[in-house]
């Protein structure tokens, strides 16, 4: 059984915008019950099992290479289906979470479908490696990574969150979109490819995102992408002309227009 936990001081950091509280994994994880909450914010995934999350008075099914999110003080209780459930953590803290948590609507918590864990393993990894190698300083180093694992998080499809059931017909359609969006951002994205996602008009489309978001539904697909290359931008090496590309976008003059834009 492989596994391990890791608490690193947490000392010179409380004040950043983001840091690690713990990271863990589990290959047989138990029944956690926490009828008062955690402390903090829980991000965890899994690849291989399943198990059950109760929250908020629902149950909600958490199949094989899936993700959930737990906000801080929400009692719950996380379990396996079976024998073998690995699960593994990321717990942040910091006085940035909160906006971030607001504008992608995560405040009450989520299920996502896990669409590739590679990404999040590797981040998990490299935050892993901070700590162990820099036992003191280790978690100023790792605190750059908090902000990648989280989007790359988000950026999993929402099988469902906790304010679904009071959901309109038009947010439940545009939660569909939106994980549309998320997965096939980077590449090119038409009103006529989001018709075929719900199998309505070009008209309810637009309708949809003006009565959710105010928005017609390309500004949105590029809102997405440019929240995508920020964090490229901070977190890579790659050329403006290699980000705006990897982002969906064709043309380097009209990315980083909407780059300008997002500054004014």
């Amino acid at each position: 059984m492989l596994w391990y936990y890791m608490y690193p001081s947490t000392e010179g950091v409380t004040d950043l915008p983001f840091y690690i509280v713990s990271i863990g994994l589990h290959e047989l994880q138990p029944r956690i019950e926490r009828p008062d909450g955690y402390d903090y914010d829980q991000f965890f995934y899994n690849c291989t099992g399943s198990g059950w999350l109760e929250i908020n008075d629902h149950k909600y099914e958490l199949p094989e290479c899936s993700a959930f999110f737990i906000p801080a003080k929400k009692p719950h209780c996380y379990y396996p289906d079976g024998n073998v459930w690995d699960i593994r953590w990321m717990v942040p803290g910091g006085n940035s979470l909160t906006p971030l948590y607001h504008k992608y609507n995560l405040e009450n918590g989520g299920v996502f479908t896990l669409h590739d864990e590679s990404e999040l393993d590797r981040i998990l990894n490299q935050i892993r490696m901070e700590l162990i190698k820099h036992p003191k300083t280790g978690n100023v180093l790792a605190a750059g990574s908090v902000y990648p694992f989280i989007i790359e998080f988000i950026y999993q499809p929402m099988l469902y969150n906790s304010t679904e059931f009071n959901n309109t017909p038009y947010e439940q359609q545009m939660r569909t979109l939106q994980e549309y969006i998320k997965i096939h951002c980077v590449h090119p994205v038409s009103i006529s490819d989001l018709c075929k996602v719900l199998a309505v008009s070009p008209q309810h489309v637009c309708r949809i995102l003006k009565k959710t978001l105010g928005i017609h539904p390309t500004e949105y697909i590029n809102q997405v992408r440019i929240e995508l290359a920020c964090s490229m931008l901070l977190y890579s090496n790659l050329s403006i002309k290699e980000i705006g590309e990897k982002c969906g976008f064709q043309n380097t003059s009209y990315f980083c227009k909407n780059l300008n834009n997002l500054n004014t």
